[in-house]
């Protein structure tokens, strides 16, 4: 089912599938990308797993438990729990089926906030287990590119927040390698956004010192991506495709040296019965 909030100028359209943005418009600029036969989604939220695990599977205390790319919560269907005038939230719990592919019980919850020029996304992972248990989590949000009629995919850049330094690792078979660089930058805060980047798959900045960047047109025109709670950054499109993803991340694909050990992934949030954590990002139009 499809949800739709409005205030005077923002409105987005959210699927209980997933609980999916499929539509975030300001005074009838469409933000968020619409899905089409390129990529057939358009706002996914990436839990227990960021990326993809090597050989399809990873071992938790023994036992091995098989994860298609980004996890499960993007392909379940959740409840809603509340909708106001200018918010919505959804929650998604553990069931038989989610127990096979990660054995913990948790719950997920999204709260989308309409803003003047845009939207807050907040989601709120919660242990409701009798044990600890570690996740990675991610944000997945394609930004319509070029935004503006007239302009040009390659019109655009990224502006940093901060001074970035960093090297994007290469992409093996679903697997990172940050030994062996694909493109090395030194003190950048602008980046001319070009599809050569994403030949391989995504442009990713590890431990990223900037909280928010901006998806900026020649006439310095475009939007805001601010986040919280995230240690990496990644941007993504296909080749000639009209989208740029801006997608915080704590965790990211395995490793080419990966042993499976799921506890050994890099950059798992530890969670304790009863204890909840959150994360955000918001979206803004300049």
């Amino acid at each position: 089912m499809i949800y739709t909030l409005k205030n005077n100028l923002v409105q987005i359209d959210v699927n209980d599938h997933g609980a999916e943005v499929e539509n975030l418009s300001y005074d009838g600029l469409r933000i968020i990308r619409a899905k089409d036969e390129i990529w057939g989604r358009s706002a996914p939220l990436l839990f227990p797993i960021v990326g993809c695990l090597k050989d399809g599977y990873t071992v938790i205390n023994g036992t091995k438990y098989f994860l298609t790319k980004h996890g499960f919560l993007r392909d379940h269907d959740w409840q809603l729990l509340n909708k106001e005038s200018d918010q919505i939230t959804f929650v998604d719990k553990y069931s038989e089926s989610s127990l096979k592919l990660y054995p913990y019980k948790y719950e997920a919850y999204v709260t989308y906030k309409l803003l003047d020029k845009g939207l807050k996304t907040t989601i709120k992972i919660k242990n409701i287990d009798n044990a600890n248990f570690k996740f990675n989590i991610g944000g997945h949000p394609g930004i319509k590119c070029p935004l503006f009629d007239g302009d040009k995919f390659n019109d655009y850049k990224v502006v940093f927040e901060k001074e970035e330094s960093f090297s994007c690792p290469m992409y093996f078979d679903g697997l990172w390698d940050f030994n062996k660089p694909s493109f090395t930058f030194n003190k950048i805060k602008e980046l001319d956004i070009d599809y050569k980047y994403f030949l391989i798959d995504a442009f990713v900045i590890k431990n990223i010192n900037s909280r928010k960047v901006s998806l900026l047109n020649k006439k310095n025109q475009g939007i805001s991506f601010s986040f919280d709670g995230f240690n990496t950054l990644a941007l993504w499109t296909k080749p000639n495709a009209n989208y740029l993803c801006f997608e915080p991340w704590c965790g990211y694909d395995d490793l080419v040296s990966s042993n499976h050990n799921y506890l050994e992934k890099d950059d798992l949030i530890e969670i304790k019965p009863g204890e909840e954590k959150e994360f955000s990002y918001t979206i803004e139009l300049i």
